[in-house]
């Protein structure tokens, strides 16, 4: 079954004081988190109904309402007029949930298998969205006004749906204070990304969960192929001395060893076949290495390699990277460059 996605994001945002659509969390805009949502879940086309002045993600099918005024119900009906013809369902999402899971969405599209035509999402007895309408289903949002949306109909015509239950509604954010609520900063790289408080972690980096899963995202994308992966080992090393964790033995030598292999490449222009040798001969030795102060902050991090679009693109981006936290450990220069050059003898 071919579905696709209605993200509906015309919404005036006068709580927040400005687009909520466009703002941003972990490098990307609340809306561009919903559609990539929908797109790892399958949905296609991504339709975004959006107000005329409001600027739509890439990829993605823009829909315009001019007559924002008149309610979420409007921008309903655009979207699920924009739905093409090959496609037999359509996924009404909310572009201001950017905590909306990829889990909730295949649940609900498991769920269409079924012989009722809607299917919603359910948390403590309260249906809402994603809502999925089969294209028999799509009539209805000529039975709603306003800023209604489908909720109201639905609980009129409980024999048309089929109920997922979900633990939690994904949360709107309607002011700052919403969004503020939604987000952590890495403690490490000082990153901010939406919370996962039940996510991974790594053992000792430091690293919230978040910013553990957007490093493991960057390494599926260098393990796929040499194009990504000859710049890995580099990876490694940025990511390591940006999350340096606790004052302890094994803390402080991943970050000695990764910060002397950092420079080794950029002043020794050494690659990975060079480094990983030295590296595994520094880490077998019983030395225990200081506490370096790291830095309070930093001019890149994880979130801006993923937004590199190709290869050439993310070898690029590492590389800045790379420049920039070397930048950062500054204050150790001296002793690292002395540490880097016994390193070679």
């Amino acid at each position: 079954m071919q579905t696709a996605a209605v993200i509906l994001a015309a919404g005036a945002s006068s709580r927040f004081g400005s687009p909520k659509q466009l703002a941003r969390v972990g490098g990307r805009t609340t809306l561009e988190i919903v559609a990539q949502v929908a797109t790892n879940a399958g949905l296609a086309p991504v339709i975004v109904v959006v107000s005329p002045t409001l600027t739509v993600p890439a990829n993605v099918v823009p829909v315009i309402n001019d007559a924002p005024s008149e309610g979420m119900s409007q921008s309903l009906r655009l979207g699920l007029a924009a739905v093409p013809a090959e496609a037999d369902a359509a996924m009404v999402l909310l572009g201001d949930q950017p905590t909306v899971s990829r889990d909730t969405l295949t649940a609900i599209l498991d769920a269409a298998r079924g012989d009722r035509p809607v299917v919603a999402a359910r948390a403590h007895g309260r249906i809402g969205p994603p809502v999925l309408l089969l294209r028999e289903a799509f009539g209805l949002a000529t039975e709603v006004s306003g800023d209604e949306g489908l909720r109201v109909i639905l609980a009129q015509h409980p024999e048309l749906v089929t109920e997922v239950d979900v633990k939690e509604h994904a949360l709107d954010v309607d002011t700052p204070e919403d969004l503020a609520a939604l987000i952590e900063p890495c403690p490490g790289c000082g990153a901010t990304f939406l919370a996962l408080p039940n996510g991974a972690v790594h053992e000792y980096t430091g690293a919230s969960a978040a910013c553990w899963a957007a490093f493991g995202e960057l390494l599926a994308r260098e393990f796929q192929g040499a194009a990504y992966g000859w710049i890995h080992r580099h990876t490694v090393d940025m990511y390591t001395v940006q999350h340096p964790g606790t004052n302890d033995r094994r803390q402080r030598q991943s970050v000695a060893l990764h910060l002397i292999g950092l420079c080794h490449w950029l002043e020794h222009n050494m690659d990975m076949r060079q480094l990983n040798p030295i590296t595994q001969r520094l880490a077998s030795e019983d030395r225990d290495w200081p506490w370096l102060t790291p830095p309070t902050t930093y001019g890149m991090t994880v979130l801006d390699v993923l937004s590199a679009c190709d290869a050439d693109e993310h070898g690029r981006a590492v590389h800045a990277w790379a420049e920039s936290v070397w930048e950062s450990w500054s204050a150790h220069h001296e002793l690292i460059r002395r540490w880097a050059d016994e390193a070679l003898h």
